[in-house]
């Protein structure tokens, strides 16, 4: 019997039907792990060539695949080699993840080692960074009214006229009432000397003596360690200088060429790039500002209690102290843990250990209140980290890099924290 050839229009449709039923089976064209697309370069059929017939079966319409056949890639480019096959998808995707991490960390550390060298441009620009942050504000309600340059030299001058200020006062009142400090402080040692006698103890007077030269010797020696320590940081009075000028005068310039700063910055990224990139440091920087208003409204809600606390308790040096309590609150948990164990010493040489009592469970409420109450409701809109991220991270800052590293270590966290949310949130989406 002489065999019919199909016309073109006939070719054409059982191909359409044969190509949807391919595409229907599992394994089929678009199953990312057998798809078999065709190389760029190889010739393609003629669109007129015979095609199998439609109700031929499924089996005979694919050519069989060979055992030695390489696994494909999705896009059907590249084939992978045999060898990777034999390791699970997920070892690949957790291999492929941890050498990334590895590169951006080693990154990461030679960053940190390289600003850690030069801490006299490091920690002077961070701070400016900060104050930038807090007078911006300012100088944006005062470029309303007057010119832009004298606006922002008018803000730095109201911060240096306000920290200034503070940190004067806290020195002339400590400084005038040293002498009675040190008198209370004799006295108290008498006390507690005698009491360790004729109290529930009973110690010895050669017991007493040692364990009082044991901790004249431990002081003597955290004296000369922090001594040293600090010779080695800044070695002359002319660095604290030349930091201070320079934390000043980078405070000025970002305040007035803040945003011809960040377009020749980002002028310096790919193109394509530039929108997500700027996305995320604005986001970052909104939050770095948030975050550091908000630290003021907790530091000065601190520094307000403490020193209603030690007012009434008729301690001397309480609004010295309540002002080391809002300098030490930048600091999140630790800066209060520390300036209000200075609070309690006070209180127990000057009003005995009742007040001491009282000043001490003063500063626990409000170490619990601001990791419960104040951080979530007054930073929740700007900052999101749970109240262990800042713990850890002050921790982690203070063992790295002392005090500079446990002021900026929170900011730094927080405004990574903002940009990653910013890199994972659609475009166009409102970030938390």
């Amino acid at each position: 019997m002489r065999r019919r050839v199909p016309s073109p229009a006939q070719v054409r449709a059982w191909g359409e039907r044969w190509r949807t039923a391919a595409e229907a089976r599992p394994g089929g064209p678009d199953d990312p792990v057998t798809a078999r697309a065709p190389h760029p370069d190889a010739a393609q059929p003629h669109p007129d060539a015979a095609q199998p017939h439609p109700e031929a079966p499924q089996h005979l319409d694919a050519a069989p695949q060979s055992r030695g056949d390489a696994h494909q890639h999705p896009d059907g480019a590249h084939p992978a080699p045999r060898a990777e096959l034999a390791v699970p998808y997920g070892l690949r995707v957790a291999a492929a993840w941890v050498w990334r991490l590895a590169v951006v960390g080693a990154g990461a550390y030679l960053l940190f080692r390289v600003l850690a060298r030069v801490p006299l441009v490091t920690v002077p620009f961070v701070l400016a960074l900060l104050l930038t942050a807090v007078l911006g504000p300012i100088a944006r309600w005062l470029g309303r009214r007057l010119p832009r340059s004298l606006a922002c030299f008018l803000a730095v001058v109201f911060g240096i006229a306000a920290f200034g200020g503070l940190g004067t006062f806290v020195g002339m009142q400590i400084g005038a009432n040293s002498g009675r400090l040190s008198e209370q402080f004799t006295l108290f040692v008498r006390r507690a000397n005698e009491w360790l006698r004729t109290g529930p103890l009973h110690l010895t007077d050669t017991q007493v003596e040692k364990a009082l030269d044991d901790l004249a010797a431990t002081l003597t020696r955290d004296q000369a360690a922090l001594f040293d320590q600090a010779v080695s940081t800044v070695s002359t009075a002319s660095e604290v200088l030349a930091g201070l000028l320079l934390m000043l005068l980078s405070t000025f310039f970002l305040l007035r060429d803040g945003r011809g700063i960040w377009g020749w910055a980002l002028s310096l990224a790919p193109l394509h790039r530039r929108p997500q990139i700027d996305r995320m440091a604005r986001e970052g920087w909104h939050t770095l500002g948030g975050y550091v208003r908000g630290v003021m409204i907790i530091a000065a809600l601190h520094a307000a209690t403490v020193f209603v606390v030690l007012l009434v308790l008729k301690v001397p040096l309480a609004l010295a102290l309540s002002m080391v309590i809002f300098v030490a609150s930048f600091i999140p948990m630790l800066g209060m843990t520390i300036a209000g164990t200075f609070c309690v010493l006070v209180a127990m040489i000057e009003n005995g250990f009742g007040a001491a009592t009282v000043v001490g469970l003063t500063i626990l409420v409000l170490i619990q209140l601001e990791a419960h109450l104040l951080q979530p409701l007054i930073m929740s809109r700007v900052v999101e980290l749970h109240p262990l991220a800042v713990a850890l991270s002050v921790i982690g800052g203070t063992t790295l890099a002392g005090i500079p590293g446990a002021l900026f270590a929170v900011p730094l966290v927080a405004f990574v924290n903002a940009t990653v949310r910013a890199i994972h949130a659609p475009p166009g989406a409102a970030l938390p």
